[in-house]
Order: structure tokens, then sequence, then C-alpha cells
């Protein structure tokens, strides 16, 4: 789950060109602007993520404005990706001594919650189909071993996302941006396109007495149940249950959609599209690597997400290079692109991702 606000330390502190009260502090591969003077090297601090929606509390009552939501914004030329808080705001929210190591979450302690309108909308869905299950149940649903033994016996609800299916979320290279240094294969760019993640698989739990069973995904429940839903249309209209099937094993493909209805339809779509991005062999965990996942989708009739470039040494760039790079306009259309994904040419687990910072200033706010 991601943390949106964590312990951090922060790592520089540098000027802003013109600029006589405000100053910039670097946290991880972030950067953001502050008040002059309000932080140091080594300090501890809380780091807010960009779409952290705060508490209506008195100590937030700056951000009533932007209505409690953190916010990419733009001051006096430079960019601000997110927002830190002196450590000493957490005696308001509790008596707890608590723990000031680096990453450590107080995101639940603060009530900080994310801006989501995918998740609002599996929600909804989940709401239409839910039910209901007991405290014991629902604490149970936590550990994958008991998703696993409910799949086996037969029970089916949203919130039991398939054990064996990962769910799609890229790390962000500003969260670890220690591995430009440490990873050393060749890695491609991929368009990060703007739109519904989609997992859909064929699985057969026994090759000996199960049988082998569809399973279409938004990006955090399962549809069990075939629906009206925008992931079941896709997977009807690219008919890929038939193609899954025709492949003979264990197999997963993961993409987006975009088109109508969907983030605004920024691609100006007449019809709801699907491009994947993850193909994965369920048999052994193994994410199909470059060359395997274009033949395959061009053996069994997907589109993949948009390749940029097939190779690239991760050692020549800096996170600020890499935002740089994910500016631009989108293949798909005459708009602005969400951002970029990397992937290594020979192991498609070494992955992250960058959005670029024009796409999120679309809504900026200049002061």
């Amino acid at each position: 789950m991601r943390k949106l606000a964590t312990i951090q330390k922060v790592e520089f502190v540098k000027p802003i060109d013109g600029a006589d009260r405000i100053e910039v502090v670097g946290i991880k591969g972030w950067e953001c602007v502050t008040a002059k003077g309000d932080f140091k090297p080594g300090d501890m601090v809380i780091y807010f993520e960009v779409d952290s929606i705060l508490l209506d509390h008195p100590l937030f009552e700056f951000m009533r404005p932007r209505k409690f939501k953190v916010k990419i914004i733009k001051l006096r030329g430079q960019i601000s990706m997110g927002l830190v808080m002196p450590v000493s705001i957490l005696k308001e929210f509790t008596k707890k001594k608590i723990s000031l190591e680096v990453e450590t979450d107080v995101s639940e302690i603060l009530g900080v919650k994310k801006y989501d309108p995918q998740a609002e909308k599996e929600l909804k869905q989940y709401k239409q189909n839910r039910k209901k299950l007991n405290f014991i149940t629902s604490y149970m649903m936590s550990f994958q071993w008991f998703r696993h033994l409910r799949y086996q016996l037969g029970f089916e609800t949203l919130r039991n996302f398939p054990y064996f299916l990962p769910k799609t979320d890229e790390e962000r290279i500003e969260n670890i941006p220690q591995v430009l240094q440490q990873w050393k294969d060749y890695f491609y760019i991929s368009e990060k396109l703007d739109g519904m993640s989609l997992s859909a698989c064929i699985y057969k739990e026994n090759k000996w007495y199960s049988k082998s069973k569809f399973y279409v995904c938004s990006r955090n429940i399962c549809l069990h149940k075939e629906n009206n839903s925008e992931w079941w249309e896709v997977a009807r209209k690219f008919g890929i249950e038939r193609k899954l099937r025709s492949y003979g094993r264990n197999i997963a493909v993961q993409g987006e959609i975009i088109g109508k209805s969907i983030q605004g339809n920024v691609y100006k779509l007449k019809e709801l599209d699907f491009y994947v991005f993850n193909v994965i062999d369920l048999n052994t965990s193994k994410r199909l690597n470059l060359i395997d996942k274009t033949k395959f989708c061009e053996t069994y009739g997907f589109k993949m997400v948009p390749l940029l470039e097939s190779e690239i040494l991760l050692q020549d760039f800096t996170v600020n290079l890499l935002a740089e790079k994910a500016n631009g306009k989108s293949v798909l259309g005459d708009t602005n692109r969400e951002g970029l994904v990397f992937r290594s040419t020979i192991n498609d687990h070494l992955s992250f991702k960058i959005i670029s910072p024009i796409f999120l200033l679309g809504q900026k706010e200049e002061e």
C-alpha cells in the first residue's frame, strides 16, 4: 500500500533564484518548496506525497484553498512536489511515541487519504456486488494464505483479489532514486497512458482436477461476475478470454483502458481501447521480457503500450533529467503524456515510473 505521509530526512536545502522567502528542500528524489529557514539538512520531517488528502484540521488550515489536497505547484519558477512539515505536528494527533526512523508510515495517524478517482469507481462496483464478511473473516483476508484457501474452497468476493496475480502499481523513481546507480541492466522506455488498469487471466488451480477460469480485475478488485463495467466491456470487445485460452497455459495480461468515460478521455477516442504493459506466466510468476512480450502480443492480437526507446542505461540520468525526459506529447493523441515507465530489457520485475511535471501541472497553480 502506498505510503502517503512518511518520516523522512532532509537531504539538502538550496536557494531559488530571485526568491527571498522560500527555498527548495530535498527529500529522497523529491524537491519541495518551503519557507526559508524552516528546515536544514539532516532534519527529520514528515513528507506528504502529491495526491494526499489531509484532514480538515487547524494545523492544515493553510491547505483549505486547495481543498486539503497536496498538489504539484510552481512557485517562482520552481516546481514543488509534495508538502514538508515538522515531525512535531504528530503530538497533535497522538500521545503515543512514534518512531522517527526514515520511511515510518504516519498516514493513518494523521488521517491522510489518497485522492484516487479510479478507486472511487472501483468502490462503486464493490458496493453494488459486495457480500458482508464477519469481523474475523474480514481480518483474515489480509493474509495471502487465507485468500488462497478461500479460492480453493470456492469463495469468490470482490475483496478476494487473486492471490496468484500481482496488482498493477509501479513505484515512482523519486522514492527509489538509488536504483539509478544500482541497476546495471539496459532498460526500455514505454509511455505511461492516462487511463484505468485492467488485469485479465486464465488460471487453472490444479492441472489434474480443477477447471481453468477466466478472471477480470480492476486495480484492486476482482469482478467475478460479468457486468456492464468498463473492465468487462473491454474483455468482451477484444475477446480477451478467447485469446488467453488459446495460449494453453496459465497466463495474464495487464494493461491500460483508455477512451470514452476514462480520465476525461484525453485521447479523444470514440470507444474504449486497451494497451498491454505486462504479460505474466502464472505458472512461474515471471513477467515476459520485452522480446517475448512483443511476440506474445503480436501472436494473440494485443496492442502494446507505445515503446519509445529500447535501450538506455540508468547511470546516464538523474531524477531531474528523467523528469525532463517524461515531458512531451503522447504517441496516441495531441495531449501531454502522463509520463514514462522504465523496465529492464531482461527482467521486467525491475521497473519504475516517472510522471511528467507538465502533465501534473495541467491544472497548475502558479504563485
